[in-house]
C-alpha cells in the first residue's frame, strides 16, 4: 500500500468525484481511477460505488476512509514536525485573498516577507472569505485574508482592522441616490453577493432591520465583478468605504452617504499548522506589517 494510494482514495470520498479528486490531486482521472482499483485489489473490499453522479463510498469504504484519514494526518504531523526541527523557510506560501490586494497592504507584506525569508514563494489566489476555511480544510492555503472572525476551532485568526461599509451605485444615478430614503434606496435594482458572503448577511440585516425588501436582479461572486456592474449602470451594491472612495475619486461610482454597518478585516490559518516554519513567518509577518501585538490579535 503507497501513501499516493490513500491520499487518492481519501480526495475521491471527499469530492465524491474522479474528475474533481483528479483536478484536486493534478493527475489525471485514469491514474486516480487507477489507484482506486489497486488499493480495492490490495485490501480485498469495494471501496466505492460507481454511479451516473459521481462515486459513494461502500459501507467498508465509510470504515476504511476514517482509518486512512487518521493515517494521513499521523503522516502530516510527521512532517510538521521536520519542519519545525528545520531553520530555512522554503516552499511555496498559498495566499487566499478576498478584496483589492491594495486594502491587504500585499506590496508591503510580500516586499518584508522577501527580505526575510528569500526562499519562499508566494502564490496569491482569488477565494471569498467563506470559501476559505473548506480549502484550509482541504490543505490548499496556508494563509488567507477575510473579512469577519471565524469562529472555529481549526483556526488561528489575526484581526487586522475594521472597515466601514456603504452603498454605491452608478455615477448617472447620483441625484436619485443623494438624500434618497431607505425606502427608495429599496426600490432601485440590487447587485446581490452569494449568501455565505458576510455583505449580503450585512444587506439583508440592514433591510430587514426596517421591513424592506430590496429588488435583487442580478448575484454576483466576484468584488471587481460587482464594481463593474455598478459602473455599467445595472444597479447598487455595498463595498468598503475605502474601496468605494476610491472608486468614486476614479469618477466609476457614486455613494449613498450612509454607513450601512463595519466588518473586520482577518488574517486566518491553520491552528494545527502554526508551529510550522513557513505558517509561523507568514503569520509572524502579518503582525510586523499591520503593527500586531505577536501574544494577540487586535484591531489598529
Amino acid at each position: 500500500m503507497e501513501l499516493y494510494q490513500l491520499k487518492t482514495f481519501v480526495t475521491v470520498a471527499e469530492e465524491g468525484h474522479l474528475t474533481r479528486a483528479s483536478e484536486r490531486l493534478h493527475t489525471s482521472q485514469p491514474a486516480v481511477s487507477a489507484h482506486i482499483k489497486s488499493l480495492e485489489e490490495e485490501m480485498g473490499v469495494s471501496l466505492f460505488i460507481r454511479t451516473p453522479k459521481g462515486m459513494v463510498l461502500t459501507r467498508e469504504g465509510e470504515v476504511l476512509r476514517a482509518k486512512a484519514q487518521t493515517a494521513l494526518e499521523t503522516i502530516d504531523d510527521l512532517y510538521r514536525e521536520a519542519l519545525v526541527l528545520k531553520e530555512n523557510v522554503v516552499g511555496t506560501a498559498r495566499i487566499g485573498l478576498h478584496i483589492d490586494p491594495k486594502f491587504l497592504k500585499i506590496d508591503c507584506f510580500l516586499s518584508h516577507m522577501r527580505r526575510h525569508h528569500p526562499e519562499l514563494d508566494f502564490h496569491l489566489l482569488q477565494r471569498w472569505s467563506w470559501q476559505q476555511p473548506e480549502a484550509f480544510k482541504k490543505g490548499a492555503l496556508d494563509g488567507g485574508f477575510v473579512y469577519g472572525r471565524p469562529e472555529m476551532p481549526d483556526l488561528e485568526v489575526i484581526a487586522l482592522r475594521q472597515f466601514n461599509v456603504v452603498v454605491v451605485g452608478p455615477v448617472d444615478w447620483e441625484k436619485q441616490i443623494s438624500g434618497a430614503g431607505w425606502e427608495a434606496i429599496a426600490r432601485l435594482p440590487w447587485i446581490w453577493t452569494p449568501p455565505n458572503c458576510q455583505f449580503c448577511q450585512i444587506a439583508m440585516n440592514a433591510f430587514e432591520n426596517r421591513g424592506l425588501q430590496p429588488m435583487r436582479v442580478t448575484v454576483a461572486d466576484q468584488e471587481p465583478l460587482i464594481s463593474t456592474l455598478v459602473a455599467s449602470g445595472i444597479g447598487l451594491a455595498i463595498m468598503i468605504e475605502e474601496e468605494a472612495r476610491l472608486a468614486q475619486e476614479q469618477g466609476r461610482v457614486t455613494i449613498w452617504e450612509e454607513v450601512l454597518d463595519s466588518v473586520d478585516l482577518s488574517f486566518i490559518h491553520s491552528r494545527k499548522r502554526a508551529s510550522e516554519p513557513l505558517v509561523k513567518a507568514l503569520a509572524d509577518g502579518i503582525r510586523q506589517i499591520w503593527k500586531i501585538p505577536a501574544t494577540k490579535g487586535a484591531l489598529a
